[in-house]
């Protein structure tokens, strides 16, 4: 006996097909979160070596790349309604691909900052924009323990891919290598994606109770939309740009920090070597904090889960200013490793919450590159340590400007579907 067939547009759906699915969206989100932001810095050091390029020549590169995630952040919504969700992973795996060949067969400028423009266009359209549909529409029952636990993946993969490119680059003496390697894992998660990905049941009659999807199980002081929100309508309410103040100065400040932390901890006296770790046990809390809002968001609103994010944000940042000693440092690492953790998570989810699956492509596309605003964190930081001598005064100045956020987003209500109408 079972409880009925569960119905996809392609039949009845096994439970372990959803799996799967999440398997590979998984796998794909640690590969690209790896072989990307987190392993490109520790590559470009020999590339520099061996092709003569400047410091801010081949910084450009990197800068490039996070601009162009940013830019492309609506192109997954686009190409899932026109052309599916297979063709989606398909292309943006291509896209990865061709820029991984690419870098590996870089000898000039030109080449390598096509090959960065070309992975900033496919990481957006293997990420979290079409991950988010996918897990919203395949578990709904469990959706923000998936959410959790997808992202919790993507932060790990941030954690291994220095090791990992450290490795093959010790191993192999040759960045190209390493490049390669990337290419093969990337082109290999890409066929798995045309197997087992495939869009959830419809989701139609946007704007009406009897649309909205199944709702996972949750405590009454969870809110959770009975209704299917448009696009058009979302972005007119303000808790849509309460929610997108928060990520966008929460990554201002996440920027920031990774870009000058150790510059500004070795002015403080602190070896390179340790400032460095102190980073890396921070993206570690990060990718624990992502699993723990999976489990407690059925319990505690995302919310309330955002609120604490954005103080251990604040915190972090003051700590970073004053971190010469191991008390500071552990307090940045676990307040920023956990803001920037949490803030990713309950962000999204609470867009879901709040507006329902329908539209959220377009409405958690438009919501990541409206954050692209905050890649000016590194340059400010320059420009103050330039004229200040240091970066101690801006961490503070940041930190108070997350704890205003932080009164935003306590007294922020529910979005009502009327308060939204032209």
């Amino acid at each position: 006996m079972h409880n009925g067939p569960r119905e996809s547009p392609h039949g009845t759906r096994p439970r372990t097909g959803k799996w799967a699915l999440f398997a590979v969206i998984s796998a794909i989100f640690f590969l690209i979160s790896g072989a990307t932001f987190s392993s490109l810095g520790v590559m470009l050091p020999a590339m520099i070596a061996e092709l003569s390029w400047t410091q801010f020549q081949a910084g450009s590169g990197f800068s490039l790349f996070a601009l162009t995630v940013g830019l492309a952040s609506t192109v997954p919504a686009w190409t899932l309604r026109r052309f599916g969700i297979k063709a989606t992973y398909g292309a943006g795996g291509a896209i990865m691909t061709l820029g991984f060949c690419l870098l590996a067969l870089t000898h000039n400028l030109g080449q390598y900052y096509i090959a960065a423009a070309l992975l900033g266009l496919g990481f957006s359209s293997c990420a979290t924009v079409p991950a988010l549909y996918l897990l919203a529409g395949w578990m709904p029952e469990r959706r923000s323990a998936a959410i959790g636990e997808y992202m919790t993946i993507g932060g790990l993969g941030a954690v291994a891919g220095p090791a990992v490119a450290g490795g093959i680059l010790a191993a192999t003496h040759s960045w190209r290598v390493h490049w390669w390697t990337m290419a093969a894992a990337m082109l290999a998660l890409t066929m798995l994606a045309l197997i087992f990905v495939k869009r959830p049941p419809d989701r139609t009659g946007a704007g009406s109770e009897a649309a909205a999807p199944p709702r996972e199980p949750t405590a009454a002081r969870v809110y959770l939309s009975t209704v299917e929100w448009t696009f058009r309508r979302a972005v007119r309410t303000p808790q849509y740009w309460v929610v997108a103040t928060a990520m966008t100065a929460t990554l201002l400040c996440v920027l920031t920090a990774s870009s000058w932390a150790v510059q500004h901890m070795s002015m403080l006296g602190v070896s390179a070597m340790v400032a460095a770790g102190v980073l890396s046990a921070g993206g570690a809390v990060s990718a624990a904090s992502r699993f723990l809002g999976g489990r407690l968001a059925t319990h505690i609103d995302p919310k309330w889960l955002l609120v604490s994010a954005l103080v251990g944000e604040a915190i972090g940042m003051a700590a970073l200013a004053v971190a010469g000693n191991w008390v500071a440092m552990t307090i940045f690492a676990v307040g920023e490793g956990f803001g920037f953790g949490m803030c990713l998570f309950a962000t999204a989810v609470l867009l879901v919450n709040y507006f329902g699956t329908a539209d959220n492509p377009e409405i958690y596309g438009t919501f990541n590159l409206g954050t692209t605003a905050a890649m000016v964190g590194p340059s400010l930081a320059g420009f103050v340590a330039d004229r200040s001598g240091g970066y101690a005064g801006l961490f503070c100045v940041y930190a108070s400007a997350v704890l205003l956020i932080v009164i935003l987003t306590a007294f922020m209500r529910p979005p009502r579907w009327s308060d939204s109408q032209a």
